[in-house]
């Protein structure tokens, strides 16, 4: 029994009844996204995955197996969890569209100087937390 194998099979129940479908939902939107990105070279599909893979691995066993043996998922899912690398493409499409919804958020969806100032602090620290990651090549 590999390691993903085993962790599929002893993952902890949500707390709340509402949470598993609301996990399970979420996972396959960003399962969904993840897809698309794998053929839009304008959608990342690495960061969509790892969360699908993450809702899945909490609240299904089956789904979260059938994710980490996935062929066109697996290599995603294995480079970051080997080397916790992303490959280039996949750091900038993240950047890019984080700063554009935030910065989008901030200037249009918000009034509050406090939540303009939250939401630009948010992108800086998901943009040191993507560049602190390793560079994979591309596959």
């Amino acid at each position: 029994m590999n390691d993903c194998e085993h962790r599929s099979t002893t993952l902890a129940k949500p707390s709340h009844p509402l949470l598993r479908p609301l996990l399970l939902i979420g996972g396959t939107c960003f399962l969904i996204l993840g897809f698309l990105g794998a053929f839009l070279p304008v959608l990342p599909s690495t960061p969509f995955f790892l969360l699908a893979a993450a809702l899945f691995f909490r609240s299904s066993p089956r789904l979260y197996g059938w994710m980490t043996g996935h062929p066109l998922i697996r290599p995603h899912l294995q480079r970051f969890q080997q080397d916790r690398s992303m490959t280039l493409r996949a750091k900038a499409m993240v950047l890019g569209l984080a700063w554009m919804m935030l910065l989008a958020a901030a200037i249009f969806a918000v009034e509050s100087l406090f939540m303009r100032v939250f939401l630009i602090g948010l992108a800086i620290i998901k943009t040191i937390v993507i560049l602190r990651l390793k560079t994979a090549r591309s596959p």
